[in-house]
């Protein structure tokens, strides 16, 4: 299966801002001190004045500032040390459960603490019922935060990874139901059902997360194209689409064959306006199609398409990495060494889950 890090990995912040900042749906960026972050509503207090945001109009939230212990924790994150950066998170929160800090300093560095064992379990997938655990225990003790839909998403992907499929999915039909109700924006509801989307395919369920994938990609489609959609949302909806078209592509693999799905990743892969990562997934899934039908040599002449000219997610490159090195012993080392791919792929991506097959 072609797995992006997109779906994998949590939103990465900025981890050095003197101020908490509002990234809002159409384009500004508002900065202030954070007195309020609420399920429904935010508020910053900018000049010594108060000023209110609606949950439907924020893309994200940058808490600022952040202390040292919580900066440290995220280089150890963006190191990909995640033990260290777990162990760090833990420690910024329970100093704050002391201190005279800001009133959000914990809840946020429990929900990285959270999303750190989720980001760990796409290469240890022991770390995933911790993160739905961590993710479940946030969410209870903060049931009215605005990162609340964040935890959640996060919880969901991590139960599906532990093999709590319905949980993950019943999560994200009752998250929907209330990013609805609640109207917290259409960017919230779109992205919560790409991650059911996602939670069915991990659980096998090819059928049912084609059928939705189906749907969601020509919603996400247009919402790109629509020239009413907002300026700042357009950027998130481009990057929910790309994972969705790829996980189509999943879908139709799992349920009908690498034969069925050629023909979906071709028409990507002839799309010029499709991303480098939907392009790279497209060039892999052909690939693997040639390699089922016994074209060794044309699989690895596609293979060798993705590594030489696209830039493409590290979880991407890596796959392409690990399957050629694959294929190029298939065919006797020629006319490259399938280790030199491997070793290629250890020191250019070295966390990734494919790194963690070839050691």
């Amino acid at each position: 299966m072609i797995l992006t890090t997109a779906l994998l990995l949590p939103l990465l912040l900025p981890t050095a801002l003197p101020q908490s900042r509002v990234h809002k749906v159409d384009g500004g960026l508002v900065s202030g001190e954070l007195t309020a972050a609420g399920f429904e509503t935010v508020d910053l207090t900018i000049g010594g004045k108060k000023r209110s945001f609606a949950a439907a109009e924020i893309l994200s939230l940058s808490p600022g500032p952040l202390p040292e212990l919580v900066h440290k924790a995220e280089s150890f994150f963006l190191a990909h040390d995640f033990q260290n950066a777990a162990n760090s998170f833990d420690a910024a929160a329970e100093a704050e459960a002391t201190a005279e800090g800001a009133f959000w300093l914990r809840s946020w560095a429990k929900l990285r603490h959270a999303e750190t064992l989720l980001a760990w379990s796409a290469t240890d997938r022991g770390r995933a019922g911790d993160a739905a655990k961590a993710f479940r225990t946030w969410s209870s003790d903060n049931a009215d935060s605005f990162w609340l839909p964040r935890a959640q998403m996060g919880q969901a992907k991590a139960m599906a990874m532990s093999g709590d499929v319905d949980g993950a999915t019943s999560l994200m039909q009752r998250l929907s139901d209330t990013a609805f109700e609640k109207n917290l924006g259409r960017h919230v509801e779109l992205h919560v059902n790409l991650v059911r989307c996602e939670a069915f395919l991990v659980g096998g369920q090819a059928e049912v997360a084609q059928a939705r994938l189906r749907d969601l990609v020509v919603k996400l489609g247009e919402a790109v194209q629509s020239p009413e959609t907002p300026s700042g949302s357009k950027s998130l909806f481009s990057g929910l689409y790309s994972q969705a078209q790829i996980l189509l592509g999943n879908a139709i693999t799992e349920k009908d064959g690498g034969r069925a799905a050629a023909t979906y990743w071709q028409s990507l892969a002839q799309d010029r306006n499709v991303s480098a990562d939907v392009r790279a997934a497209a060039w892999i899934g052909m690939a693997q199609n040639a390699r089922e039908q016994g074209l060794t040599r044309e699989a690895q002449l596609q293979l060798a398409k993705v590594v030489a000219t696209l830039p493409a997610n590290d979880e991407l490159m890596a796959r392409a990495l690990f399957e050629l090195g694959e294929i190029s012993k298939e065919l006797g080392n020629n006319p490259t060494s399938g280790d030199a791919y491997h070793q290629r792929l250890l020191k250019r991506y070295p966390n990734t889950s494919w790194a963690a097959k070839v050691r």
